[in-house]
């Protein structure tokens, strides 16, 4: 696997890091596509096992109330 292979990459650069330079598999945050999905998978299953107000603070506070999914 290389640099090519991590979500983040993107324009021969890294879009989620300060510092473009990409570092491969050597950085703390290279994920594979696949990966990144299962974990965006896994935190939304996460915040849906949640009560119903620790759900809408959470839509509210990170996603300015519009995460309809999180809507009883």
């Amino acid at each position: 696997m290389n640099e090519k292979d991590c979500f983040a990459y993107k324009n021969k650069k890294c879009s989620i890091l300060k510092s473009k330079k990409c570092e491969g598999t050597q950085c703390g945050f290279y994920k594979t596509h696949k990966q990144y999905q299962l974990g965006q998978k896994k935190a939304l299953e996460r915040i849906l096992s949640l009560g119903e107000e620790k759900m809408k603070y959470i839509d509210e506070t990170y996603y300015g109330g519009k995460m309809g999914v999180m809507q009883p």
